[in-house]
């Protein structure tokens, strides 16, 4: 199942992601409210990635598929060629990133991008742990073993940012990188 953080008041990202979910073919998914902290958007960021894995540990599901709202999948057969490309060992395995030094074997000891991923129950504690006043990827460098699809799967829609308060497009930082076409 896709476990989904999405603001409600957001109706343009709605439209988005129900437009990547049927464009995927992605009929198991469950929309979480996410959750805002003026004074302090990472905050409220980690809180709502925090309360989806809180809710797989109580469940003791072995792991848990998060995506944000923004996400976009780069080519048809995106999410299914993630779900066959799952590795065997790993903390966190990543659609994309738009920062971070990938290693031969597609690990990163810091990234930038939670746009999708897939954690282990063995990383929940060390998930949940976490410091929540950064950004939630910049709070998990350097503590686990995080595995990253490649080529991408997905990246991060353009538009505004509720963390950043400003519209963003982080095409730039893809210069270089392999993206999934489709199949």
């Amino acid at each position: 199942m896709l476990n989904i953080i999405h603001l409600s008041n957001r109706k343009d990202r709605f439209k988005l992601i129900n437009n990547q979910l049927i464009a995927q073919g992605i009929q198991d998914y469950r929309f979480w409210e996410g959750i805002i902290n003026p004074k302090n958007p990472a905050t409220g960021i980690a809180k709502a990635h925090k309360q989806v894995v809180l809710w797989a540990k109580e469940q003791k599901l072995c792991s848990v598929m998060i995506a944000e709202d923004d996400v976009k999948f780069t080519g048809k057969g995106a999410y299914d060629y993630f779900l066959k490309n799952e590795p065997t060992n790993y903390d966190l395995y990543l659609g994309g990133i738009y920062y971070g030094r990938i290693k031969d074997d597609n690990s990163v000891s810091d990234f930038a991008g939670t746009m999708l991923y897939k954690i282990h129950q063995k990383f929940y504690d060390t998930f949940l742990s976490i410091n929540e006043e950064i950004d939630i990827d910049r709070a998990l460098a350097g503590k686990g073993r995080f595995i990253v699809c490649n080529p991408f799967v997905a990246i991060q829609h353009e538009g505004f940012s509720d963390n950043k308060k400003k519209h963003v497009n982080y095409d730039i930082c893809l210069k270089g990188r392999k993206l999934f076409e489709g199949q």
